[in-house]
């Protein structure tokens, strides 16, 4: 099940549901192209299993064995250890 839900121009809220992902999608593009604001489109995903995201990190392995290297202060730009730096900052 797909809930699509907006605000039109008097600020009234309003909702609309499928259960086709297609359908939502559609709904939720031609609410938008329409003007209205606030357009959003949740679902409860009946076929994801356990929790989304990463749950627990050990020794640098997720719970199913994969590698996981992913840091806040990677993506925020600053070098890693194995990264060659290309530029220099002029003195």
């Amino acid at each position: 099940m797909f809930k699509i839900y907006w605000t039109d121009e008097n600020n009234q809220a309003h909702g609309q549901e499928t259960a086709e992902l297609a359908q939502a999608l559609q709904i939720t593009k031609d609410k938008r192209d329409a003007g209205y604001s606030f357009v959003t489109m949740v679902s409860e995903n009946l076929q994801h299993v356990g929790k989304q995201g990463v749950d627990s990190v050990v020794g640098g392995k997720t719970p199913d064995g994969q590698a996981y290297d992913w840091s806040k202060a990677g993506r925020a730009g600053m070098p890693r250890r194995n990264d060659r730096v290309i530029t220099k900052k002029d003195n």
